[in-house]
């Protein structure tokens, strides 16, 4: 429960339903879960899930998530059920229905080099995967930008 991804999710949650005017509002919060983290860990955290200060209004501050941001973090971390290539040249991701829409945006919004690009439907993404790219290679990149799929592959 405390790895990377999670940590990240959780400090989402704190943000989005929660007041929080400094990173030491969110230290304390995630101390309260159990949840030691250092303020230089938290500031690479907030930069990934494009957490920002913006005025209350008040004249304070409170930290804010881009709403794409906040649902693509929470959709990347739960919502991919497998992955399992097709020939050489295509991998098909499964997700929770609704939600290929927003994971193949993710993917597509990495640009890495094996993948040409993806088409998605409710639950399923075609990955349409470049000539010269074994499916090793795309299974590393992959799992090198999304760790919480190294599990999800079906088929290498």
């Amino acid at each position: 429960m405390n790895s990377k991804q999670n940590r990240i999710s959780i400090i989402s949650q704190i943000i989005e339903s929660e007041t929080v005017r400094s990173q030491n509002d969110i230290i304390d919060r995630l101390r309260e879960r159990g949840i030691t983290l250092t303020q230089a860990s938290l500031s690479r955290y907030l930069k990934e899930i494009q957490a920002s200060r913006i005025p209350d209004g008040n004249n304070g501050y409170i930290y804010k998530i881009p709403p794409e941001a906040a649902k693509s973090t929470a959709v990347l971390s739960n919502e991919v059920v497998s992955v399992e290539f097709s020939g050489n040249n295509m991998a098909v991701l499964k997700t929770i229905s609704g939600y290929a829409n927003a994971v193949s945006a993710q993917i597509d919004a990495k640009m890495l080099p094996p993948i040409a690009g993806t088409i998605s439907g409710d639950d399923t993404i075609l990955i349409i995967i470049r000539d010269g790219f074994s499916k090793r290679q795309v299974k590393d990149y992959l799992v090198r930008e999304f760790q919480y799929i190294k599990n999800k592959f079906l088929n290498e």
